[in-house]
């Protein structure tokens, strides 16, 4: 009997509550959700840091002040929203995901700390930046601690869909890190954060005409993050290449011979993101051209949807690859999904809400804060 089979735990007899297909969908809606905040505590720590940097003092750290703001109420939401899509994988394939997490049991028991102390360095930024001082130094370690988060997540990622490299990886833990895809994914997210970062600072920056006084201000801020979002987009659509070319062969074909069902995901996908680079690229005055700053944010939204839907489509071929698939029992219970759905819904609304009075409901110059 091969290791990798003896090391593979049987499948769990309790049956799921409810249909795969259900528990999928599940999956992709709560981790999309996850992913945005994901994307914006990391682009936002990157760009904080670079924005920091800045020899203007005036810009620089009222970017940066903008970035550690935004990932202070981020950072929390997306913990929070990472709960579900965690249940459902543990749901559908829990026992390939564990499995890795106890193989590289230090890494991911690490990973709580790295974002505790990122958070904490989060909030000193913040109230460094409040008080007009630098915070280089905390953007700067809270940004190398979330690329070391982002790193171990996709380590144990590629590791639970390929059993076949356990025990190679139990005998020798850093060999984790050889897999030849590892990179280019890692890459993958990283430039998402960057691009969704620098649109959703131009977005805030000129989603209201400016007053006379501030147009000069939100112009600048617009244009660095339209200038940061456009070079992050050319380098993900090479990134795409070397990401698709590093994907096992026998994966790949999976995925070529799936039909409509795989391919027209990826192709609307990559059409997106040449989309995006089309609008980024035309915007000249980011206030003049709200509409621009606008779509581009629609269609990083798209690409990044019909992107995660290929990865859990490649999910599916890697396991099937690894001859790990397995059909688990099912059973229903519709009260307990009914409660849940419930909960979910009401608990998404009332953070919407909360952020949107965050943004709205700040008090004007000289008005005093609660």
């Amino acid at each position: 009997m091969p290791a990798d089979t003896l090391l593979l735990p049987a499948l769990d007899p309790m049956p799921i509550p409810g249909p795969p297909w259900l528990f999928h969908a599940l999956w992709l809606v709560t981790f999309a959700i996850h992913v945005v905040g994901v994307n914006v505590v990391l682009g936002s720590s990157i760009l904080g840091t670079i924005a920091s940097l800045d020899r203007d003092r005036t810009f620089g750290r009222g970017v940066a002040r903008f970035f550690a703001e935004v990932n202070t109420w981020a950072i929390s939401l997306t913990i929070t929203f990472g709960i579900a899509p965690l249940l459902f994988l543990q749901v559908l394939h829990g026992r390939l995901f564990y499995s890795a997490t106890v193989i590289l049991a230090p890494a991911w028991l690490g990973l709580l700390l790295l974002l505790m102390a990122a958070y904490y360095l989060t909030y000193r930024a913040k109230y460094r930046l409040r008080a007009g001082k630098g915070a280089a130094v905390h953007l700067g370690l809270s940004a190398l601690l979330f690329l070391g988060v982002a790193a171990i997540q996709v380590v144990v990622h590629l590791l639970s869909v390929q059993p076949g490299r356990w025990e190679g990886v139990l005998a020798s833990p850093w060999t984790a890190l050889s897999d030849r895809s590892f990179l280019p994914r890692f890459l993958h997210f990283v430039l998402a954060g960057i691009t969704l970062a620098g649109i959703l600072l131009a977005w805030v920056s000129v989603r209201r005409v400016p007053e006379e006084g501030a147009r000069a201000e939100a112009s600048a801020r617009a244009g660095f993050g339209v200038k940061i979002a456009l070079l992050a987009t050319l380098l993900q659509l090479v990134d795409g290449l070397w990401l698709t070319i590093s994907v096992p062969r026998e994966v790949l074909l999976g995925l070529m011979r799936g039909g409509a069902a795989t391919m027209l995901p990826l192709t609307l996908g990559i059409a997106a993101g040449f989309g995006l680079l089309v609008f980024l690229a035309r915007v000249r005055d980011p206030i003049a051209d709200r509409t621009s700053v606008r779509r581009s944010l629609e269609l990083f939204g798209l690409a990044m949807v019909l992107m995660l839907v290929t990865r859990h489509q490649l999910r599916d071929l890697y396991i099937a690859a690894a001859s790990a698939h397995a059909a688990p029992a099912t059973t229903g219970q519709w009260g307990v999904f009914a409660i849940f759905l419930g909960c979910f819904v009401l608990c998404t609304a009332l953070a919407i809400v909360a952020v949107v009075r965050s943004v709205r409901d700040r008090p004007g110059p000289g008005e005093a804060t609660a």
